[in-house]
């Protein structure tokens, strides 16, 4: 008991009455309860008055139950099964059989560690027929480090963990992996849970000042174990504000974790169901008054605070972060030379990338040369469109407009063939400088399928129009291009421009092309100059066209029918390959012309990202987009790696004090929860509906006056982990019940209040707390005695209608609860069952690859998820990069959310959703191939199907298949190519594999 602290009860009996009856002074507080200065006295009262704790109030009354009922059965293998039992016989019922070996364990190894055993760990188990074989393996799980991993998960929901603090821009934590890591520790080394409780609350004041000196040293897992305090969703501070919100937060979640009472629900207003009033939660508060965040980091502009020294002290820890850095700063150089290199080498590849483009030039016109900047010449098929409205022209690639159009001369003033003086001739396939005779140079290389010209710019309905035609199975056979104002048309699929005649077979020259609208031939009489019939293949899809490689095509233009157009249309779909400059169309006449062309330097290559950012530059591959992105964050994600190493923690710690820093401040009732409307001034006092009073707490200052602000968590952290405390053990083992039954004794762990319903074994309960405390705390031995209870080791396919009828809820525990594993340990389980699982244990976050690269569509700022293709993504799930504004789908299908709030319980749903990321999803399928491959090896070359099939549900669900799964897996063996890999996809989507029976 704390010296100066007493507990109280409501006992249905008068203050006076006990005045009378003992002559003692008695404190009113709330109608009804008393207030008496010591634990022990209570149960003196109770047996005065004919009253029990189980008739005393919920739950405020210390535990009182020294031993277990006497009940006589066979079934009883320790305390637990004796409670349970009398339970079920007060209510005619019986418990469940035993389950078979292989299931329970199955079952206690995804409890214990979170993994499913392998085959050997069964057969080990099997094969021992000493009598202690259960308590043994319960033992060795205990004790491997493992077990540390699986449930430090579960006490990081209770801490709200995080590796960002969330809101917008939702900035790094780049410390808080430390935290992570020392409650696994905590968990591996059965850390006693009250000097657990301590550390996490008063870590930097434990140590109590001994001299007029320096202050205590702090160990650095104590400070470590602070961030426990900082872990809550932070955003940029506004002053007091949000201190009034951190300290609030703080109180109402050490409230829940370690009291199991919602004190935050009193922070506006008095307590709507227990007797927590609003006085009450900020007397809690006022234990936090004086803790102090490290100030921002330079460059810092989130301004979440900083961090506090804190060296590495685990083994080996300290050589393992120095080898990392070392490894982190040559990973920097390596990448950065890897993508100086890819860069260069795109670069140099989109420098001869081409785009579209017009050129009018002659006398009076100067010489206007406008290029598109999307990469047309990587040998695809592609439709460019340049619209003309008399005033600018406008190009489209590929259906997409061109807003970022280049020019090498002249500007885009929209002139067009009305403003050429003459139109003689009409050419295709070189520079003709609008004559009919080749020029020198600037040859095309590539094919042309479609050359349209327009009297007047096509619109948005023509350009879908055009779009569905080009798209269809082939424009020979769809309805054709839009009509209305078609000037010329040259179809390659129509040489002729006689659509009942055959077009040459692939390869022969081409002497003559004729214009389907206008009869414009272009001709070539030169055998050395004639292009080829050619086949075009582009999404699945053949089309005819015309192969250029130096050749030429010319015509006379008596009288063409566009040569006074305005305004118009050119359409040209077309390959492309060559690396310099390429003419296509050109009409025009002695020096004054309007041509197409490809141009070699129209590819924006001075501007990378944004020739990469174009999503049609078919000259580079969509892995070549993903490394470039991956090299250029490299620096920036590893740089932020050596950082998270460090040795520091995000941790807090108590206000120096004058004449260093201000003082204790007053704290003040905070009316409606506002943080500037103070009401009446409170003092640090522990919750009144626990110790009976209102009055003050002792706090043991500095008895050199020092350090006044010290110490005020010290004496709450010890409050909460006393003995006396009747709520600590309690909550802790209710939790442990939970995480073990599937449901605790008390339904609602973080609340034990009027809306929790109760317990539904509360002597049961009490038990359990005082054997807690009394084996110092020991969270294993809790977790020993339940996993030895025949409670914990009954079947769950026990079918029986009348406890169905009497406890649907099983709430008595007449059969063991089928329960669903977390997303945490399905993920965990198919790497381990591929084989593939990474066991390293402890370190920096990790990075799984994420689905279709949604990590670089977070909304706020730079993405933070550095994926991890290789060994290091596929550590435990516990280890995944906790980032609050993006989960992985894949988890949160299986109700994995980052918390925000501690969460005591984890939501288990069933959703169409889950069967689609088994089945479908990326991890499953990959692993299947990998699980296949381990049966293969497991078994040996020469065996045959059955045993392979038998190695696999071995592995995958613990057991033998049966004799109709045997026949069913062999039928699917044989009727698929990839056949013992659709077995481990399939046994991977059982539900048996994500169910624990």
């Amino acid at each position: 008991m704390v010296a100066g602290i007493s507990f109280g009860t409501q006992i249905g009996v008068s203050a006076v009455q006990i005045a009378i009856l003992t002559g003692m002074s008695v404190i009113r507080n709330h109608p009804g309860r008393v207030c008496v200065l010591n634990a022990g006295f209570v149960f003196w009262v109770w047996a005065c008055f004919g009253l029990s704790p189980a008739e005393a109030e919920w739950p405020y009354y210390p535990p009182n139950v020294s031993q277990p009922p006497n009940v006589d059965s066979s079934w009883v293998r320790n305390g637990i099964d004796a409670f349970v039992l009398r339970k079920l016989n007060e209510r005619g019922l019986q418990p469940a059989g035993i389950a078979e070996d292989t299931v329970l364990v199955r079952r206690l190894y995804f409890n214990l560690i979170g993994l499913p055993p392998s085959p050997d760990d069964l057969r080990r188990y099997l094969e021992d027929s000493s009598e202690d074989r259960w308590a043994s393996l319960v033992d060795r799980l205990l004790d491997d480090s493992r077990y540390g991993e699986r449930w430090g998960r579960l006490w990081l929901d209770l801490a709200r963990y995080a590796d960002t603090a969330g809101y917008e821009g939702d900035p790094d934590l780049p410390h808080a992996w430390r935290y992570r890591d020392y409650v696994i520790d905590a968990f591996n080394t059965d850390k006693p849970y009250d000097e657990f409780i301590k550390e996490q609350i008063a870590g930097d004041e434990i140590n109590e000042i001994m001299g007029a000196g320096e202050l205590p040293a702090v160990p650095p897992d104590r400070t470590v174990a602070l961030t426990f305090l900082r872990l809550a969703p932070f955003t940029e501070p506004r002053g007091d504000e949000t201190r009034h919100e951190m300290l609030s937060e703080i109180t109402s979640t050490v409230g829940s974790v370690f009291l199991g009472l919602t004190v935050g629900c009193a922070k506006c207003h008095d307590h709507k169901h227990d007797e927590i009033s609003t006085k009450d939660f900020y007397r809690m508060k006022a234990f936090f008054a004086t803790v102090s965040m490290p100030p921002p980091e330079p460059g810092d502009i989130y301004q979440i605070g900083g961090s506090i020294p804190a060296a590495f002290y685990r083994d080996g820890e300290k050589e393992w972060a120095s080898q990392q850095r070392i490894r982190f700063e040559r990973e920097i150089k390596e990448s950065a030379q890897q993508l100086e290199q890819l860069r260069a080498e795109l670069t140099k590849r989109l420098d001869f990338g081409a785009g579209f483009g017009l050129q009018v030039t002659g006398e009076g016109h100067r010489n206007d040369y406008i290029y598109t900047r999307s990469p047309v010449n990587d040998g695809m098929l592609h439709c460019s469109v340049a619209n003309c409205d008399g005033d600018s022209w406008t190009f489209f690639t590929d259906s997409l407009v061109e807003s970022d159009a280049g020019a090498v001369s002249g500007s885009n003033r929209g002139l067009w063939f009305g403003d050429l003086a003459t139109s003689g001739s009409m050419t295709l396939g070189r520079s003709s400088a609008g004559t009919e005779s080749v020029a020198s140079g600037s040859s095309y290389h590539g094919d042309f399928a479609q050359i349209m010209i327009y009297d007047h710019p096509l619109s948005e309905t023509e350009r879908n129009q055009l779009d569905l035609w080009l798209n269809a199975s082939g424009p020979q056979t769809a309805a054709g291009p839009p009509k209305n104002g078609l000037r010329v048309w040259f179809d390659a699929g129509d040489l002729d421009a006689d659509p009942d005649s055959d077009n040459p077979p692939v390869g022969r020259p081409v002497v003559e092309w004729t214009d389907r609208v206008s009869n414009i031939a272009l001709v070539q009489n030169d055998p050395d100059r004639q292009p080829v019939v050619s086949r075009i293949t582009s999404d699945s899809r053949q089309i005819s066209g015309v192969r250029f490689e130096d050749d030429f095509l010319a015509a006379t233009l008596a009288d063409a029918p566009f040569r006074n157009d305005q305004q118009g249309s050119i359409v040209v779909v077309y390959t492309a390959e060559h690396s310099d400059e390429g003419y296509g169309l050109s009409v025009g006449s002695h020096n004054e012309f309007i041509s197409t062309f490809v141009n070699s330097g129209a590819s924006g290559s001075k501007d990378l990202e944004s020739a990469l950012a174009k999503s049609n530059n078919g000259l580079v591959s969509f892995e070549e987009r993903k490394l470039l992105t991956w090299l250029s964050d490299r620096e920036r994600m590893l740089n932020q790696q050596i950082k998270r190493l460090n040795p520091v923690a995000m941790s807090l710690r108590h206000s120096f004090g004058p004449p260093f820093e201000p003082g204790v401040p007053v704290s003040r009732i905070m009316i409606r929860g506002e943080y500037d409307n103070p009401g009446e001034v409170v003092e640090p006092g522990f919750l009144s509906c626990i110790t009976g009073n209102e009055e003050p707490a002792a706090i043991r200052l500095d008895p050199f006056k020092r350090w006044p602000t010290r110490s005020r968590r010290t004496a709450l952290a010890k409050w909460i982990a006393s003995e006396d405390n009747p709520m600590t053990a309690r909550v802790l083992v209710n939790r442990l019940w939970h995480w073990h039954f599937g449901r605790g004794i008390v339904p609602t762990p973080s609340d034990f209040g009027q809306l929790s319903g109760g317990p539904s074994h509360r002597e049961l309960l009490d038990w359990l707390a005082q054997q807690f405390i009394r084996d110092k705390w020991s969270i294993k031995s809790i977790h020993r005695l339940i996993l030895t209870s025949a409670a914990w080791r009954q079947t769950s396919m026990r079918v029986d209608p009348r406890a169905s009828e009497i406890d649907p809820d099983n709430s008595l525990l007449w059969r063991y609860r089928r329960q669903r594993l977390d997303a945490e340990t399905i993920r965990d389980a198919v790497l381990t069952v591929s084989g593939r699982l990474n066991p390293e244990q402890y370190g920096l976050p990790i990075f799984p690859p994420l689905p279709d690269d949604i990590e670089q569509r977070v909304k706020y700022s730079q993405n933070k998820w550095d994926t991890q293709t290789g060994p290091e993504g596929r550590k435990r799930s516990i280890y995944i990069y906790q980032q609050r504004t993006l989960t992985m789908p894949f988890m949160q299908a299986f109700d994995a959310l980052v918390c925000d709030e501690s969460r005591p319980r984890r939501r288990y749903s069933v959703t169409p959703l889950q069967a689609l990321a088994m089945y479908n999803g990326r991890l499953v399928n990959e692993e299947a191939k990998h699980f296949a491959k381990r049966v293969r090896v497991s078994v040996g070359a020469d065996a045959g199907t059955a045993e392979q099939i038998k190695r696999a549900y071995e592995i995958a669900l613990v057991r033998p298949p049966t004799e109709d799964e045997q026949a069913s897996m062999a039928q699917l063996f044989t009727s698929v190519d990839t056949g013992l890999e659709s077995i481990c996809r399939v046994l991977m989507n059982s539900n048996e594999f994500i169910f624990v029976d």
